[in-house]
Protein backbone atom coordinates (compact mmCIF):
# COMPACT_ATOMS: atom_id res chain seq x y z
CA UNK A 1 0.00 0.00 0.00
CA UNK A 2 0.86 3.62 -0.53
CA UNK A 3 3.21 5.23 1.92
CA UNK A 4 3.73 9.04 2.38
CA UNK A 5 5.81 11.10 4.31
CA UNK A 6 4.59 11.61 7.85
CA UNK A 7 4.42 14.64 10.16
CA UNK A 8 7.27 15.08 12.81
CA UNK A 9 7.00 12.73 15.46
CA UNK A 10 4.64 10.23 13.54
CA UNK A 11 5.14 6.88 12.45
CA UNK A 12 4.15 3.97 10.30
CA UNK A 13 3.29 0.59 12.32
CA UNK A 14 1.86 -2.39 10.87
CA UNK A 15 -1.73 -3.61 11.66
CA UNK A 16 -0.24 -7.06 12.98
CA UNK A 17 2.09 -5.42 15.69
CA UNK A 18 -1.01 -3.37 16.89
CA UNK A 19 -4.06 -5.34 17.35
CA UNK A 20 -5.33 -9.20 16.06
CA UNK A 21 -8.10 -9.89 13.53
CA UNK A 22 -9.90 -12.61 14.58
CA UNK A 23 -12.30 -14.75 11.79
CA UNK A 24 -16.39 -14.32 12.27
CA UNK A 25 -18.20 -16.92 13.14
CA UNK A 26 -21.52 -18.66 11.43
CA UNK A 27 -24.71 -17.47 12.12
CA UNK A 28 -27.63 -18.49 9.63
CA UNK A 29 -30.78 -16.44 9.35
CA UNK A 30 -32.81 -19.26 10.70
CA UNK A 31 -30.66 -19.18 14.36
CA UNK A 32 -30.98 -15.18 14.84
CA UNK A 33 -33.45 -14.73 17.74
CA UNK A 34 -34.07 -11.02 17.51
CA UNK A 35 -32.79 -8.38 20.21
CA UNK A 36 -30.74 -5.59 20.01
CA UNK A 37 -27.08 -7.03 19.11
CA UNK A 38 -26.87 -6.50 15.62
CA UNK A 39 -25.37 -9.33 13.09
CA UNK A 40 -22.83 -8.13 10.66
CA UNK A 41 -21.98 -9.33 7.38
CA UNK A 42 -19.74 -8.25 4.82
CA UNK A 43 -21.13 -5.16 4.04
CA UNK A 44 -23.06 -3.86 7.27
CA UNK A 45 -26.12 -5.18 9.51
CA UNK A 46 -28.37 -7.94 7.86
CA UNK A 47 -30.10 -8.79 11.30
CA UNK A 48 -30.09 -8.99 14.56
CA UNK A 49 -29.87 -11.59 17.99
CA UNK A 50 -29.65 -11.60 21.39
CA UNK A 51 -25.91 -12.45 21.58
CA UNK A 52 -22.94 -11.25 20.59
CA UNK A 53 -19.45 -12.41 20.10
CA UNK A 54 -17.63 -9.06 20.44
CA UNK A 55 -16.27 -7.45 23.38
CA UNK A 56 -17.49 -3.79 22.85
CA UNK A 57 -17.01 -1.35 19.98
CA UNK A 58 -15.71 -3.37 17.14
CA UNK A 59 -14.43 -2.62 13.24
CA UNK A 60 -16.06 -5.39 10.56
CA UNK A 61 -14.02 -6.11 7.77
CA UNK A 62 -15.53 -8.14 4.93
CA UNK A 63 -13.79 -11.28 3.95
CA UNK A 64 -15.83 -12.93 1.45
CA UNK A 65 -18.12 -11.26 -1.02
CA UNK A 66 -18.14 -7.28 -0.42
CA UNK A 67 -14.29 -8.28 0.34
CA UNK A 68 -12.71 -5.09 2.34
CA UNK A 69 -15.34 -3.11 2.98
CA UNK A 70 -15.51 -1.41 6.47
CA UNK A 71 -17.86 -1.36 8.90
CA UNK A 72 -18.24 0.17 12.58
CA UNK A 73 -20.21 -1.06 15.19
CA UNK A 74 -20.60 0.99 18.51
CA UNK A 75 -21.68 -1.87 20.46
CA UNK A 76 -21.20 -5.91 21.10
CA UNK A 77 -22.20 -7.48 17.86
CA UNK A 78 -21.68 -10.41 15.62
CA UNK A 79 -19.65 -10.55 12.80
CA UNK A 80 -20.68 -13.48 10.63
CA UNK A 81 -18.37 -15.69 8.83
CA UNK A 82 -17.85 -13.93 5.72
CA UNK A 83 -15.69 -11.36 7.90
CA UNK A 84 -13.15 -10.21 9.87
CA UNK A 85 -13.70 -8.39 13.15
CA UNK A 86 -11.42 -6.30 15.42
CA UNK A 87 -13.13 -5.64 19.30
CA UNK A 88 -9.79 -4.80 21.04
CA UNK A 89 -7.68 -2.15 20.92
CA UNK A 90 -3.47 -1.17 22.44
CA UNK A 91 -3.20 2.17 24.89
CA UNK A 92 -1.54 3.54 21.76
CA UNK A 93 -4.58 3.29 19.51
CA UNK A 94 -8.18 5.06 19.44
CA UNK A 95 -10.39 2.64 17.54
CA UNK A 96 -12.54 4.81 15.23
CA UNK A 97 -9.05 6.65 14.28
CA UNK A 98 -7.82 3.03 12.82
CA UNK A 99 -11.69 2.78 11.36
CA UNK A 100 -11.66 5.65 9.82
CA UNK A 101 -7.94 4.98 8.17
CA UNK A 102 -9.13 1.64 7.40
CA UNK A 103 -11.69 3.59 5.26
CA UNK A 104 -9.74 5.51 3.36
CA UNK A 105 -7.64 2.69 2.00
CA UNK A 106 -9.92 1.48 -0.10
CA UNK A 107 -9.34 -2.19 1.57
CA UNK A 108 -11.37 -4.30 -1.37
CA UNK A 109 -8.07 -3.53 -3.75
CA UNK A 110 -6.40 -5.69 -1.79
CA UNK A 111 -9.12 -9.05 -2.04
CA UNK A 112 -7.08 -11.79 -4.09
CA UNK A 113 -9.89 -13.45 -5.87
CA UNK A 114 -11.65 -12.90 -8.95
CA UNK A 115 -14.54 -15.28 -8.97
CA UNK A 116 -15.37 -14.41 -5.38
CA UNK A 117 -14.24 -11.58 -3.89
CA UNK A 118 -11.63 -12.46 -0.72
CA UNK A 119 -9.51 -10.88 1.63
CA UNK A 120 -6.43 -12.79 3.11
CA UNK A 121 -5.93 -12.16 6.64
CA UNK A 122 -1.90 -12.06 6.09
CA UNK A 123 -2.77 -9.55 3.11
CA UNK A 124 -4.47 -7.03 6.28
CA UNK A 125 -1.94 -7.75 8.79
CA UNK A 126 0.15 -6.01 6.36
CA UNK A 127 -1.26 -2.65 6.30
CA UNK A 128 0.77 -0.12 7.72
CA UNK A 129 -1.51 2.86 10.08
CA UNK A 130 0.40 5.94 10.45
CA UNK A 131 0.64 6.67 14.23
CA UNK A 132 0.94 10.22 15.88
CA UNK A 133 3.66 10.81 18.46
CA UNK A 134 3.80 6.79 19.07
CA UNK A 135 6.52 7.35 21.99
CA UNK A 136 3.24 9.49 23.84
CA UNK A 137 0.87 7.33 24.28
CA UNK A 138 -1.50 10.08 25.73
CA UNK A 139 -0.24 12.68 23.14
CA UNK A 140 -1.11 10.49 20.86
CA UNK A 141 -4.28 9.77 22.07
CA UNK A 142 -5.33 12.77 21.91
CA UNK A 143 -4.15 14.13 18.49
CA UNK A 144 -6.24 10.70 17.25
CA UNK A 145 -8.70 11.49 18.64
CA UNK A 146 -8.70 15.00 17.67
CA UNK A 147 -8.20 13.97 13.79
CA UNK A 148 -11.56 11.53 13.96
CA UNK A 149 -13.02 14.78 15.42
CA UNK A 150 -12.31 16.94 12.64
CA UNK A 151 -12.77 13.78 10.44
CA UNK A 152 -16.45 12.97 11.55
CA UNK A 153 -17.39 17.01 11.06
CA UNK A 154 -16.19 17.35 7.67
CA UNK A 155 -18.24 13.76 6.70
CA UNK A 156 -20.84 14.75 8.28
CA UNK A 157 -21.46 17.46 5.99
CA UNK A 158 -20.15 15.50 3.07
CA UNK A 159 -23.11 12.96 4.08
CA UNK A 160 -25.85 15.52 4.28
CA UNK A 161 -24.44 16.90 1.04
CA UNK A 162 -25.19 13.42 -0.90
CA UNK A 163 -28.39 13.05 1.34
CA UNK A 164 -29.81 16.55 -0.74
CA UNK A 165 -28.64 15.10 -4.33
CA UNK A 166 -30.43 11.28 -3.68
CA UNK A 167 -33.35 13.50 -2.75
CA UNK A 168 -33.16 15.13 -5.47
CA UNK A 169 -32.58 12.57 -7.41
CA UNK A 170 -35.69 10.44 -6.44
CA UNK A 171 -37.93 13.93 -6.87
CA UNK A 172 -36.18 14.05 -10.16
CA UNK A 173 -37.50 10.24 -10.89
CA UNK A 174 -41.02 11.25 -9.99
CA UNK A 175 -41.56 13.91 -12.33
CA UNK A 176 -41.48 10.97 -15.23
CA UNK A 177 -43.79 9.01 -13.23
CA UNK A 178 -46.33 12.36 -12.99
CA UNK A 179 -45.92 13.27 -16.97
CA UNK A 180 -46.69 9.15 -17.75
CA UNK A 181 -50.00 9.84 -15.24
CA UNK A 182 -51.05 12.86 -16.36
CA UNK A 183 -51.10 11.41 -20.07
CA UNK A 184 -52.34 7.67 -19.79
CA UNK A 185 -55.86 7.39 -18.07
CA UNK A 186 -56.51 4.97 -15.44
CA UNK A 187 -59.20 2.65 -17.08
CA UNK A 188 -61.23 3.05 -13.88
CA UNK A 189 -61.22 6.69 -14.43
CA UNK A 190 -62.70 8.97 -16.81
CA UNK A 191 -61.55 8.42 -20.63
CA UNK A 192 -59.88 11.04 -22.23
CA UNK A 193 -62.84 12.77 -25.16
CA UNK A 194 -62.05 11.15 -28.12
CA UNK A 195 -60.00 8.16 -26.73
CA UNK A 196 -61.02 4.65 -26.50
CA UNK A 197 -59.53 1.33 -25.29
CA UNK A 198 -57.87 -1.55 -27.37
CA UNK A 199 -56.72 -4.84 -25.94
CA UNK A 200 -53.12 -5.27 -26.65
CA UNK A 201 -53.35 -8.26 -28.50
CA UNK A 202 -55.65 -6.52 -31.24
CA UNK A 203 -53.30 -3.97 -31.64
CA UNK A 204 -49.49 -5.86 -30.85
CA UNK A 205 -48.26 -9.17 -31.24
CA UNK A 206 -45.84 -11.22 -29.75
CA UNK A 207 -43.15 -12.09 -31.84
CA UNK A 208 -41.04 -14.51 -29.93
CA UNK A 209 -38.31 -16.13 -32.10
CA UNK A 210 -35.94 -18.11 -30.33
CA UNK A 211 -32.20 -18.70 -30.87
CA UNK A 212 -29.22 -20.79 -29.66
CA UNK A 213 -26.42 -18.50 -29.65
CA UNK A 214 -23.86 -20.94 -29.24
CA UNK A 215 -25.13 -22.86 -32.49
CA UNK A 216 -23.80 -20.27 -34.17
CA UNK A 217 -20.18 -19.77 -32.47
CA UNK A 218 -18.66 -17.55 -34.65
CA UNK A 219 -21.31 -14.99 -35.60
CA UNK A 220 -21.59 -11.78 -33.70
CA UNK A 221 -24.85 -10.90 -32.04
CA UNK A 222 -25.76 -7.76 -30.57
CA UNK A 223 -26.30 -9.14 -27.30
CA UNK A 224 -28.74 -7.35 -24.23
CA UNK A 225 -29.12 -9.13 -21.13
CA UNK A 226 -31.65 -8.22 -18.45
CA UNK A 227 -28.55 -6.51 -16.64
CA UNK A 228 -27.81 -3.95 -19.94
CA UNK A 229 -30.62 -1.86 -19.22
CA UNK A 230 -31.26 0.45 -16.36
CA UNK A 231 -34.71 0.78 -14.00
CA UNK A 232 -37.35 2.79 -16.26
CA UNK A 233 -35.42 3.15 -19.50
CA UNK A 234 -36.75 3.32 -22.83
CA UNK A 235 -33.73 4.36 -24.76
CA UNK A 236 -31.69 1.71 -26.13
CA UNK A 237 -28.43 0.89 -24.52
CA UNK A 238 -25.25 0.89 -26.68
CA UNK A 239 -24.67 -2.26 -29.00
CA UNK A 240 -23.14 -4.92 -27.70
CA UNK A 241 -21.61 -7.01 -30.09
CA UNK A 242 -20.12 -10.44 -28.87
CA UNK A 243 -19.29 -14.02 -30.36
CA UNK A 244 -22.09 -16.75 -30.35
CA UNK A 245 -20.02 -18.89 -28.47
CA UNK A 246 -20.09 -16.57 -25.49
CA UNK A 247 -23.47 -16.57 -25.08
CA UNK A 248 -24.29 -19.62 -22.79
CA UNK A 249 -28.59 -19.52 -22.79
CA UNK A 250 -31.62 -19.64 -25.03
CA UNK A 251 -32.16 -15.91 -26.88
CA UNK A 252 -35.02 -14.16 -28.38
CA UNK A 253 -34.43 -12.27 -31.31
CA UNK A 254 -35.54 -9.08 -31.54
CA UNK A 255 -35.63 -6.06 -34.43
CA UNK A 256 -36.14 -2.44 -35.09
CA UNK A 257 -39.96 -3.35 -35.31
CA UNK A 258 -40.51 -4.59 -31.72
CA UNK A 259 -40.80 -2.96 -28.43
CA UNK A 260 -39.28 -5.32 -25.85
CA UNK A 261 -40.86 -5.53 -22.77
CA UNK A 262 -39.63 -7.60 -19.93
CA UNK A 263 -41.82 -10.19 -17.69
CA UNK A 264 -39.75 -10.80 -15.08
CA UNK A 265 -40.29 -8.88 -11.61
CA UNK A 266 -38.83 -6.86 -10.15
CA UNK A 267 -37.79 -5.78 -13.62
CA UNK A 268 -41.64 -4.98 -14.44
CA UNK A 269 -40.86 -1.50 -15.62
CA UNK A 270 -38.06 -1.79 -18.06
CA UNK A 271 -39.52 -1.30 -21.91
CA UNK A 272 -37.05 -0.41 -24.67
CA UNK A 273 -37.49 0.69 -28.20
CA UNK A 274 -34.35 -0.66 -30.33
CA UNK A 275 -33.13 0.54 -33.33
CA UNK A 276 -30.88 -2.28 -34.23
CA UNK A 277 -31.48 -5.95 -34.81
CA UNK A 278 -30.43 -8.29 -31.64
CA UNK A 279 -31.00 -10.81 -29.42
CA UNK A 280 -31.18 -10.73 -25.71
CA UNK A 281 -32.67 -12.69 -22.87
CA UNK A 282 -36.00 -14.76 -23.09
CA UNK A 283 -37.61 -12.78 -20.36
CA UNK A 284 -37.46 -10.05 -22.50
CA UNK A 285 -41.29 -10.01 -24.94
CA UNK A 286 -41.13 -8.71 -28.22
CA UNK A 287 -44.18 -7.16 -29.15
CA UNK A 288 -44.50 -6.10 -32.44
CA UNK A 289 -47.18 -3.36 -33.06
CA UNK A 290 -49.49 -2.80 -35.96
CA UNK A 291 -47.90 0.52 -37.27
CA UNK A 292 -51.16 1.27 -38.80
CA UNK A 293 -52.71 2.01 -35.26
CA UNK A 294 -49.91 2.76 -32.64
CA UNK A 295 -46.67 4.02 -32.55
CA UNK A 296 -43.64 1.84 -31.04
CA UNK A 297 -42.83 5.13 -28.32
CA UNK A 298 -46.24 5.60 -27.60
CA UNK A 299 -47.09 1.72 -26.57
CA UNK A 300 -43.24 1.80 -24.70
CA UNK A 301 -44.40 4.94 -22.57
CA UNK A 302 -47.59 2.90 -22.17
CA UNK A 303 -45.96 -0.08 -20.16
CA UNK A 304 -43.75 2.10 -18.29
CA UNK A 305 -47.06 4.14 -16.90
CA UNK A 306 -47.97 3.66 -13.36
CA UNK A 307 -51.30 2.14 -14.55
CA UNK A 308 -50.14 -0.14 -16.29
CA UNK A 309 -47.22 -1.16 -13.62
CA UNK A 310 -50.02 -1.73 -11.33
CA UNK A 311 -51.40 -3.91 -13.50
CA UNK A 312 -48.14 -5.57 -14.28
CA UNK A 313 -47.46 -6.02 -10.84
CA UNK A 314 -50.91 -7.61 -9.81
CA UNK A 315 -50.35 -10.48 -12.69
CA UNK A 316 -47.60 -11.82 -11.66
CA UNK A 317 -47.02 -15.71 -10.58
CA UNK A 318 -44.64 -17.93 -9.81
CA UNK A 319 -42.28 -18.48 -5.98
CA UNK A 320 -38.84 -18.35 -7.24
CA UNK A 321 -38.87 -15.99 -10.34
CA UNK A 322 -42.08 -14.14 -10.59
CA UNK A 323 -42.89 -13.42 -14.24
CA UNK A 324 -46.05 -11.44 -15.88
CA UNK A 325 -48.84 -13.39 -17.37
CA UNK A 326 -48.22 -13.02 -21.18
CA UNK A 327 -52.09 -13.54 -20.78
CA UNK A 328 -52.70 -10.94 -18.56
CA UNK A 329 -50.40 -8.90 -20.94
CA UNK A 330 -52.53 -9.53 -24.09
CA UNK A 331 -55.38 -8.93 -22.37
CA UNK A 332 -53.86 -5.23 -20.84
CA UNK A 333 -56.01 -2.19 -22.27
CA UNK A 334 -54.44 0.42 -23.90
CA UNK A 335 -55.52 3.85 -24.22
CA UNK A 336 -55.83 5.32 -27.88
CA UNK A 337 -56.49 8.73 -28.82
CA UNK A 338 -59.36 8.89 -31.75
CA UNK A 339 -59.29 5.25 -32.53
CA UNK A 340 -61.57 5.81 -35.49
CA UNK A 341 -59.83 7.95 -37.16
CA UNK A 342 -56.46 6.37 -37.57
CA UNK A 343 -53.81 9.38 -39.12
CA UNK A 344 -55.20 12.05 -36.13
CA UNK A 345 -54.65 8.98 -33.76
CA UNK A 346 -50.89 8.25 -34.81
CA UNK A 347 -50.67 12.16 -35.16
CA UNK A 348 -51.66 12.18 -31.43
CA UNK A 349 -49.39 9.73 -30.51
CA UNK A 350 -46.59 10.91 -31.92
CA UNK A 351 -47.12 14.61 -30.14
CA UNK A 352 -47.81 12.82 -26.84
CA UNK A 353 -44.19 10.38 -27.76
CA UNK A 354 -42.41 13.38 -28.31
CA UNK A 355 -43.56 15.67 -25.16
CA UNK A 356 -43.11 12.49 -23.11
CA UNK A 357 -39.37 12.18 -24.93
CA UNK A 358 -38.37 15.59 -24.37
CA UNK A 359 -39.42 15.38 -20.75
CA UNK A 360 -37.30 12.13 -20.24
CA UNK A 361 -34.62 13.58 -22.28
CA UNK A 362 -34.46 16.76 -19.50
CA UNK A 363 -34.68 14.42 -16.35
CA UNK A 364 -31.76 12.03 -18.06
CA UNK A 365 -29.28 15.51 -18.26
CA UNK A 366 -30.37 16.19 -15.22
CA UNK A 367 -29.87 12.95 -13.43
CA UNK A 368 -26.67 12.50 -15.38
CA UNK A 369 -25.74 15.83 -13.35
CA UNK A 370 -26.56 14.66 -10.11
CA UNK A 371 -24.84 11.42 -10.73
CA UNK A 372 -22.20 13.03 -11.15
CA UNK A 373 -22.54 15.72 -8.05
CA UNK A 374 -22.27 11.74 -6.39
CA UNK A 375 -18.92 10.94 -8.00
CA UNK A 376 -17.61 13.95 -6.95
CA UNK A 377 -18.82 13.71 -3.32
CA UNK A 378 -17.03 10.41 -3.06
CA UNK A 379 -13.95 11.85 -4.12
CA UNK A 380 -14.14 14.65 -1.76
CA UNK A 381 -15.09 12.18 0.48
CA UNK A 382 -11.64 10.28 -0.37
CA UNK A 383 -9.74 13.10 -0.30
CA UNK A 384 -10.57 14.24 2.94
CA UNK A 385 -10.16 10.99 4.58
CA UNK A 386 -6.22 10.67 3.07
CA UNK A 387 -5.78 14.40 4.04
CA UNK A 388 -6.74 13.49 7.71
CA UNK A 389 -3.88 10.41 8.05
CA UNK A 390 -1.19 13.12 6.32
CA UNK A 391 -1.68 14.82 9.38
CA UNK A 392 -3.65 18.17 7.00
CA UNK A 393 -6.93 18.74 9.37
Amino acid sequence: MERWELPKGWAWKKLKTLITVIYGKGLSEKLRLGGNVPVYGANGVVGFHNASITKGQTIVIGRKGSAGAVNWSEIACWPIDTTFFIDEFPEILYPKFLYQFLRSQQIDRLQQSAAIPGLNRDVLYSVEVPIPYPDDPARSLAEQRRIVARLEALLGEVRTLREEVQSMRRDLAQVMESALAEVFPDPQGEVKEGWGWRKLKEIAREDSQQIIPTDYPEQEFNYWGLDTIAKNQIEEPSPNFVLGSTIQSTCVKFTKEHVLYCKLRPYLNKVVVPSLDGIGSTEWIPLKPNPEIIKRSFLAFFLRSPYFLQYATSNVAGARMPRMSKKALKEAFVPIPYPDDPARSLAEQRRIAAYLERIAEETRAMDDLLEQDLRDLDALEQSILAAAFRGEV
